[in-house]
């Protein structure tokens, strides 16, 4: 980790191996890359190849965040994410990542329902940042405000 991937949000060991976080990425490559700094971050994590194999798989199982691909085959990002928001009604973080830098891209991606944007090259602190960002607030302080009320 380099000191730019420095947070002031810290997810306790313990709750790490809790999270779990859904990456959808056709690229085999980028999954990998994606499925590396997971690893080294420690986060369970698993990959869907496509949209459409995601939201089959979050009929079943909880993820706490996805890392969302826009171009993909069978099912994009935007159909992907409207889908998980709509259909599913599931609320948790959705961080977009497209090669596609521009202000209405971004613009697009929020309004289809993703909590945030990445450009690719993912740059790993940035990717970091977001993802325990994002983590801290709908995991972290979840539990925090849980125990605190059965006190």
């Amino acid at each position: 980790m380099t000191d730019a991937m420095r947070t002031d949000r810290i997810i306790p060991p313990e709750l790490k191996s809790k999270i779990r976080i859904m990456v959808v990425e056709d690229n085999l490559l980028n999954q990998k890359l994606a499925s590396f700094m997971l690893k080294s971050w420690g986060f369970e994590h698993a990959i869907y190849g496509n949209g459409r194999l995601a939201v089959e798989a979050l009929k079943n199982e909880h993820y706490d965040l996805i890392i969302l691909d826009i171009q993909m085959p069978e099912m994009n990002g935007y159909e992907t994410s409207v889908f998980i928001r709509n259909e599913l009604k599931r609320g948790m973080p959705i961080i977009a990542t497209t090669s596609h830098c521009s202000p209405e891209e971004r613009e697009r991606c929020l309004s289809c329902g993703m909590t945030d944007y990445l450009s690719k090259p993912i740059k790993e602190e940035e990717l970091y940042n977001l993802v325990t960002n994002y983590l801290f607030t709908t995991v972290v302080e979840n539990i925090e405000n849980k125990l605190s009320v059965q006190q």
